[in-house]
């Protein structure tokens, strides 16, 4: 468990507390080598291999948090963004937003532009009482739902998907 050779016993959390309160405070730095496990300790980690007996766990911590995972999270090495990528970044940002801004108006202008149609033609009926024969609601909505189409295909396209491969080909390029 603490990574030397020789076996460590663990005890339930009463009898540590038991063995704690007999030996009072310890003072762990004034102790010899071997006797710093004379209070048992009811805690393991993981990875911990047991050579006898039986026992029940309870697990308090797991993943990223527990010791093998605070290690290994300190052992991790994350690569540096380049300048050209931070600026690239920023570029991407402000033209999905535009694109975004653009899909929106683009959306609004389509039904607005079937609402004014609808009324020349008299299609629509807007606040009823009209004689005319409207179109079945499935008709409209899917007219309404191709003008949402248009608009995510604005997004799609404004999203600069190829943006850092292309700057990557010029500047190998140049």
């Amino acid at each position: 468990m603490t990574g030397e050779s020789d076996e460590r016993k663990k005890e339930p959390l009463s009898v540590c507390l038991e063995r704690k309160a007999e030996l009072g405070n310890v003072d762990h730095k004034t102790l010899d080598k071997m006797d710093h496990h004379i209070i048992p300790s009811p805690l393991i980690l993981s990875g911990t291999d047991v050579s006898g007996g039986e026992g029940k766990m309870v697990a308090i911590v797991v993943g990223d948090n527990s010791a093998l995972g605070e290690i290994m999270k300190k052992l991790e090495v994350r690569p540096q963004e380049t300048p050209l990528q931070l600026k690239l970044e920023v570029i991407a940002t402000q033209i999905g937003v535009a694109g975004t801004y653009a899909a929106l108006i683009v959306i609004h202008v389509l039904l607005l532009r079937y609402f004014i149609d609808g009324i020349q033609k008299r299609n629509v009926d807007l606040f009823g009482g009209e004689n005319t024969l409207p179109k079945p609601f499935a008709v409209n909505f899917k007219i309404w739902v191709d003008y949402l189409i248009i608009g995510v295909a604005v997004i799609v396209v404004a999203v600069p998907e190829g943006l850092p491969m292309a700057v990557m080909i010029s500047l190998a390029y140049s």
